[in-house]
């Protein structure tokens, strides 16, 4: 069943009693669409774009979240859309309309829905996302194809908010990775001054592929790599085996890294590198990465500050309901 204007329901068939019951999810102030389908992003936004005005397209977090980019460690992201910068100020409870003037060629549609661009959207959460966060969801965009780092240059505009993490991200960032965690592995490496290789391909002396490594510590016979808790399943964790061992016959090091190594114990991951390349342990090697996580979504400081930065772009209520004043025409939030 497609989702329903409340105003049109009864022309539907629907009674409002029935809209009441726990079968209807009402994303957006003004339409019900089936609950069945309320954890599809697509279908949401399908519904709540038949109360907005016509020329209006999702962008920033929900854009980023239909092309299935790799997300900051934070749950319950707004629903945000952009109207034109002229256009009415749409005040809508569920969803945030900005009117920040997408330009036509960067308006498309993506399963049925308006979105903005790939670029454009990036431009867009460089206003808000930590250079970290940042950096690992344009890995993704590029992982999968959807832009290029050129493509996203030639979209900046120059002064706006977010253009210097967002210059800072894209001399930081590698399509070559396979995970968000794959990226913060390497960001924590090269922050703290060791080059790396990503996906790194090991061959025999036959020159067969044995392996593709995650990063290759440049210089040295050490791969370092993300292991997720699916390593532990018991198929993985035996061919894992195997591939180790494989490793070991063409004298290749495997040091695998979980999550919370590289989120409480950076350091270790640091002394491993060091002692990699034989260089003295120093101390102060993990200062950058320690900055730049602190306000990115590997630590919990990082998710309060996101949280914080996004909740402007929340829409429970009205804002004018409770007398708050619309933002002025042209603001970008």
């Amino acid at each position: 069943m497609d989702p329903v204007r409340h105003r049109d329901a009864e022309a539907r068939g629907l009674s409002p009693h029935l809209l009441r019951t726990s079968w209807f999810v009402h994303p957006a102030a003004g339409v019900a669409q089936l609950a069945s389908t309320a954890d599809d992003l697509a279908s949401t936004c399908r519904a709540v774009a038949m109360v907005l005005p016509d020329d209006v397209v999702f962008t920033h977090v929900t854009s980023a979240r239909l092309r299935e980019w790799w997300m900051p460690l934070l749950d319950d992201l707004p629903l945000v859309a952009c109207s034109w910068r002229e256009a009415p100020h749409a005040d809508r409870r569920g969803v945030y309309v900005r009117r920040c003037g997408i330009p036509p060629g960067h308006r498309e549609r993506l399963d049925g829905v308006p979105v903005a661009s790939a670029e454009w959207t990036i431009v867009e959460l460089a206003e808000h996302l930590a250079l970290l966060d940042l950096v690992a969801l344009i890995d993704s965009a590029l992982h999968l194809g959807h832009t290029s780092v050129d493509l996203i240059r030639a979209t900046m505009v120059p002064g706006r908010r977010g253009v210097r993490v967002l210059r800072r991200a894209l001399d930081l960032v590698d399509g070559r990775s396979e995970s968000w965690w794959e990226t913060m592995l390497r960001l924590l490496h090269v922050l703290s001054g060791f080059e790396v290789e990503p996906q790194h391909v090991v061959r025999n002396i036959a020159g067969i592929e044995v392996a593709r490594g995650d990063l290759r510590i440049t210089g040295t016979n050490r791969l370092a790599e993300y292991d997720g808790s699916d390593h532990r399943e018991r198929g993985r964790h035996q061919r894992d085996l195997r591939r180790e061992k494989a490793l070991a016959r063409e004298g290749i090091e495997r040091y695998g890294y979980t999550a919370t190594e590289i989120i409480h114990s950076p350091e270790l991951v640091v002394r491993d590198a060091e002692t990699a390349r034989g260089l003295a342990h120093v101390p102060g090697r993990l200062g950058l990465w320690r900055a730049e996580a602190s306000s990115a979504t590997v630590s919990a400081a990082g998710q309060r500050a996101l949280r914080r930065r996004l909740q402007r772009l929340v829409r429970i209520t009205s804002p004018r309901a409770s007398g708050a004043r619309p933002p002025a025409s042209g603001a970008t939030s």
